[in-house]
């Protein structure tokens, strides 16, 4: 058994806050070549995620909205938003499934946003192919 309470989330918290990167994930699987990845993702604003799919090899990616604000986005081909939607517990949009073929990205509206994210594993580094530039 494996118990995730709030001492972990708050070092969580604190170590997105001091990296570059602004986000830190916390993995709840043991090995990155499990079958499934669960992991959960401290995100603060700020932090740049690359619109990206993943289509290669096709993965769909889930995530559980736990605490703070962010707005997914999903685009076209050429760059523009198709779709967004603010996810936070005030909009009563909470969950979030990505297909493997969708151009997606975000953006962090509250500090200390956390999000249990679900996808099939194991773990690859993005594709160029998947990245859109």
């Amino acid at each position: 058994m494996k118990i995730i309470g709030t001492e972990i989330i708050s070092d969580l918290h604190t170590q997105a806050g001091e990296s570059p990167r602004l986000r830190m994930n916390y993995n709840i699987h043991e090995s990155l070549e499990e079958d499934v990845h669960k992991l959960l993702n401290s995100l603060q604003p700020g932090t740049v995620m690359p619109i990206h799919r993943h289509l290669h090899p096709a993965k769909k990616e889930t995530f559980v909205l736990l605490q703070g604000a962010l707005e997914v986005r999903r685009y076209n081909d050429d760059k523009t938003i198709a779709e967004k939607y603010v996810m936070s517990h005030e909009s009563g949009n909470i969950i979030c499934e990505i297909m493997p073929e969708d151009w997606h990205s975000f953006e962090v509206l509250e500090p200390n946003t956390l999000i249990l994210e679900i996808k099939k594993g194991p773990y690859l580094p993005f594709q160029e192919i998947d990245l859109l530039k």
